[in-house]
């Protein structure tokens, strides 16, 4: 696929003129897709696609883009792409000059190319359907190499593949009641595998009793990793973006005017060198291995774009054009796993949350419900099912003084979702403990 790359781009930058500048963004998957039901394959398929987005600019500061899906086959891609360049250059002039665009002149070119050895589609699966042979399970599973790569007329070149996988299920009781697991890893793990899978059975056995509707009120609840990257995602949604902070259109922008503090076991930071997503950004420049961005409570740096650092005269460090993290990696707590259900006593565990909304953005207060798995939990054990409830909190009190504590161990979840492409973000989350959780109704 790189070689593919480089040709292309290399025939593309041969008619580029003096006085213009163009940069390649180039996405590709080669992905195998597979669809369970009854804990048996149903449906089986692969996808392969390649699109390119061009970027023409002059020394006017004008700038138009234009996105093109490819099918692979060189002499036709070649057409379909000089046709576009063609159509970029002849428009180019007629548009205002961009005072925000800001793009590497700094000739930077990497790879990083991961090994893909430690997945093998057929073993996972194999063992999936061993495991699960019993049980009523429903799910789609994803794999496959991402490829990313950037390529500018100044002769910088960017490459960057992962092999991921992604295994996003529910298993059902004879109720139709359903506990939903994720598995995902750029690794696989037989042990890890089965351990989820284990403690998704456990739960489906407490949640074939019969269900408790529970009063509204604060209660300790403890929030699984899952849950508590809906309330992460929704924090990121402008939380970290320097503009909205700047602006005052984020739910942390008293965190970042220092006005209000999370708990001091708070650290999240934008960790790549970790995550799955590329190490470069679409202009060119090249991010950070690791940005800190909340530490011990206090905000520390927002994620800043280059059109940004121009608009409000800040340094960038590299962001996307949205200033939204894709790599999320917050510090564990010391929690161990054996001990959650005697740290909540008497409360709730909350497997999964969903239909999340700000109740109160400028505050960063949230509202939503809980989903697939929630117990009531009495004396240290999960007792009994609760029906969905809604809450409705602050993160200055979820994940300020009202946080007990992080566990110890964490859990990588790369987002499943396919929309156009597969999805290269991710998130490495312990699990959460807080007093006071308000349920609303």
């Amino acid at each position: 696929m790189r070689e593919y790359f480089e040709r292309i781009t290399g025939e593309l930058f041969k008619n580029i003129k003096s006085n213009e500048l163009l940069i390649v963004n180039f996405d590709a998957e080669e992905s195998n897709f597979v669809r369970l039901n009854k804990a048996k394959i149903r449906q089986a398929g692969s996808v392969k696609q390649i699109s390119m987005t061009m970027s023409l600019s002059n020394k006017d500061k004008k700038n138009l883009k234009s996105s093109v899906r490819l099918n692979g086959s060189y002499d036709r891609d070649i057409h379909t792409l000089t046709k576009t360049l063609n159509y970029l250059r002849r428009e180019l002039p007629d548009l205002p000059k961009d005072p925000y665009m800001l793009f590497s002149t700094n000739v930077h070119s990497t790879e990083i190319s991961e090994n893909i050895e430690n997945i093998d589609d057929k073993e996972m699966l194999d063992h999936i359907l061993m495991s699960s042979s019993n049980l009523d399970l429903v799910g789609i599973y994803s794999s496959g190499p991402i490829y990313t790569g950037l390529a500018n007329s100044l002769g910088q070149t960017n490459w960057h593949s992962n092999y991921s996988f992604s295994f996003d299920y529910s298993i059902y009781n004879k109720n139709n009641n359903a506990i939903k697991l994720n598995y995902s890893s750029k690794k696989w793990n037989h042990e890890d595998y089965d351990s989820i899978l284990q403690k998704g059975i456990e739960k489906l056995d407490v949640l074939s009793r019969p269900g408790k509707t529970i009063g509204t009120g604060e209660y300790r609840v403890y929030l699984e990793p899952a849950a508590l990257n809906e309330i992460i995602d929704m924090m990121a949604w402008g939380g970290f973006s320097y503009k909205s902070n700047k602006i005052g259109t984020s739910p942390l922008h008293l965190l970042s005017k220092n006005e209000r503090e999370l708990n001091s076991s708070v650290s999240i930071d934008e960790n790549i060198k970790d995550g799955i997503s590329a190490n470069f950004n679409s202009d060119g420049f090249i991010k950070p291995e690791q940005i800190a961005m909340i530490t011990n409570g206090k905000f520390v740096e927002s994620l800043t774009s280059p059109r940004s650092s121009l608009e409000y005269s800040a340094t960038h460090n590299a962001a996307g054009s949205s200033e939204y993290p894709c790599s999320i990696d917050m510090s564990a707590g010391k929690i161990n796993n054996d001990e959650i259900l005697n740290t909540i006593d008497n409360g709730i565990y909350i497997s999964n949350l969903w239909y999340l909304n700000f109740s109160d953005r400028n505050n960063g207060r949230m509202t939503g419900l809980t989903r697939f798995g929630c117990f009531l939990v009495e004396n240290g054990k999960l007792t009994a099912p609760i029906n969905t409830m809604r809450f409705d909190d602050s993160v200055y009190s979820m994940l300020g003084e009202n946080l007990v504590g992080l566990t110890a161990n964490r859990e990588l979840l790369i987002d499943s979702g396919t929309y156009e492409e597969r999805s290269t973000s991710s998130a490495r989350l312990p699990g959460a403990i807080i007093n006071n959780f308000k349920m609303t109704l």
